[in-house]
C-alpha cells in the first residue's frame, strides 16, 4: 500500500475511534449508526488486505533469484566438464551442444533457462561413463535434477504472487473510494446538527478527519471543513 494510502487508512481509524468514544452523542441514531458500522467493516477489510498484500514478497523473488544462480553454475560447471570431454574424445556434436558461456545461461528467460539445464543432465547420464573421472556422478546429476525441478516450482509461485497482488490493489482502491463516500455522503453530512448542539464533539470530529501526511508533515482534511 503507497504511503497515501496509509495516511488516509490512519486517518479513518482515528476518527473511527473518535465516534466510538463518544459512542453516547449519536448511539440513537439508526443511520449514524450504520454508517459507522459501515465505515469499521470497511477498514476491516482493508486491513486484511493490506496484511495479505504487504506481506514480505521479497522472499519468493528472493528464493527464486538465488535458485536461478545456483541452477546457472551448477549447468554451466556439467556442461564445461562434458565439453572437455567431448574435446579429449574429438566428438565435435557434443562440443557444439554444451559450448556457451556461463553469461548465456543467466541471460536465458526463466523456462529456457530450465529447459537448457534438463538438456545438459540427459547429455550428462548419456555419457556418464565417460564422464566420472571429470568428476561427474550419477549423485552430482540427481542432484542437478532436484534443482531445476526446485527453480521449475518457483515460477508459478511467483506469478500468482502478482497476480494476486494487483487483484488485492484493485480491491484497495474500490475499498477507499467506497470509505470515502461513508464519510462525505454520510457521515459529514449527519454531522452537521452537531456543529451547534455539540461543538465540542463537531470540532474534534473535524480534527480527527484531517489526513496527516507523515512524509511532508503537512495536513490537509479529507472533506472540506464544513461537512456540509
Amino acid at each position: 500500500m503507497n504511503k497515501q494510502d496509509e495516511n488516509k487508512l490512519v486517518m479513518m481509524k482515528a476518527l473511527l475511534s473518535f465516534l466510538k468514544q463518544n459512542q453516547a452523542i449519536w448511539q440513537n441514531l439508526q443511520p449514524f449508526v450504520a454508517a459507522v458500522n459501515e465505515l469499521e467493516n470497511s477498514i476491516a477489510a482493508i486491513e486484511a488486505i493490506r496484511q495479505s498484500t504487504d506481506v514480505d514478497q521479497s522472499g519468493l523473488v528472493t528464493e527464486k533469484k538465488t535458485l536461478r544462480t545456483n541452477l546457472a553454475n551448477r549447468s554451466f560447471e556439467v556442461a564445461s566438464q562434458i565439453y572437455a570431454m567431448a574435446c579429449k574424445t574429438k566428438d565435435m556434436v557434443l562440443q557444439a551442444k554444451v559450448n556457451f558461456p556461463k553469461s548465456e545461461l543467466e541471460g536465458q528467460r526463466d523456462g529456457e533457462l530450465a529447459s537448457t539445464s534438463k538438456t545438459i543432465v540427459g547429455l550428462g547420464w548419456t555419457y556418464l561413463q565417460a564422464l566420472i573421472p571429470y568428476g561427474i556422478t550419477d549423485v552430482e546429476l540427481n542432484s542437478l535434477s532436484a534443482l531445476i525441478l526446485a527453480y521449475e516450482n518457483s515460477l508459478p509461485t511467483a506469478r500468482i504472487s502478482v497476480s494476486e497482488r494487483k487483484a488485492n490493489n484493485e480491491k484497495l482502491k474500490g475499498l477507499f473510494v467506497s470509505s470515502k463516500l461513508i464519510l462525505k455522503d454520510q457521515i459529514n453530512r449527519m454531522m452537521v446538527r452537531y456543529q451547534s448542539s455539540n461543538p465540542d464533539f463537531y470540532a474534534g470530529y473535524l480534527s480527527a478527519s484531517k489526513v496527516v501526511d507523515y512524509g511532508i508533515r503537512h495536513e490537509k482534511p479529507l472533506a472540506p471543513e464544513t461537512p456540509a
